[in-house]
């Protein structure tokens, strides 16, 4: 359970609590820039579990004992485990952060392991996060299945590279627009593949059965951020 709870007491910071698929239950941030990593971590099939404000670190700072609580703990599939510190670009630098950040990652490297900042310039690049926003928004759909039997096998049966309007063509003729919730469902549980990284999602978006390997160079891309 966190250690603290979220508070803008004195900051303008946007708190809230997000609907975490993942962990079954509401997830407290208390800025923008947590809650759009948030959507991220939730959708990372190589995430197991993320908690906020998970724990507090002990550090001296000029003969005084100071704490300092990152905003989130990741567990990897991978059996690695990581703090985020999530923080706007222009305060990374400020004396007082680079402190606690020192000592975090201290405290990381003598238990093996990561600390990772994740900034407002690392979540703006490219449409990552607009586009996991989408996908979101239909997590939660029931999609029977005969429907979704009809687009795998769209998709295995293709002769040809398909995009989503292709797709939704294929499996519905008489009423494409009805494939589409569908397609974003399946996409967000992994059970096809979108790309995230490089523009918005649209009817001309490529759509593939999803596999480990798809989009190995955008999820590299994407897994730097995390460092997992």
């Amino acid at each position: 359970m966190p250690v603290r709870t979220v508070s803008n007491r004195g900051r303008r910071n946007v708190i809230g609590y997000f609907p975490s698929l993942k962990m079954r239950r509401m997830v407290q941030f208390e800025s923008t820039l947590e809650r759009d990593l948030i959507y991220l971590l939730d959708f990372d099939p190589q995430i197991v579990e993320f908690e906020e404000q998970p724990l507090k670190i002990a550090y001296q700072h000029e003969g005084k004992g100071r704490g300092y609580t990152p905003d989130f703990q990741v567990l990897f599939a991978s059996g690695q485990i990581a703090l985020l510190e999530c923080k706007p670009h222009r305060f990374v630098s400020k004396e007082e952060h680079q402190r606690k950040f020192s000592a975090a990652q201290a405290w990381c490297d003598a238990r093996g392991w990561l600390f990772q900042i994740v900034t407002d310039e690392q979540l703006q690049t490219g449409y990552r996060v607009q586009n996991v926003k989408l996908l979101t928004q239909h997590a939660r759909h029931e999609v029977g299945i005969e429907i979704k039997g009809s687009i795998f096998a769209c998709l295995a049966n293709a002769k040809r590279s398909l995009t989503i309007s292709d797709a939704m063509q294929a499996v519905n003729p008489a009423e494409p627009t009805a494939v589409i919730m569908p397609i974003l469902h399946m996409a967000y549980h992994h059970e096809l593949y979108l790309p995230l990284n490089k523009a918005p999602l649209n009817p001309q978006s490529p759509i593939n059965l999803y596999s480990p390997s798809n989009g190995k160079g955008e999820n590299d891309e994407y897994r730097t951020l995390l460092n997992g």
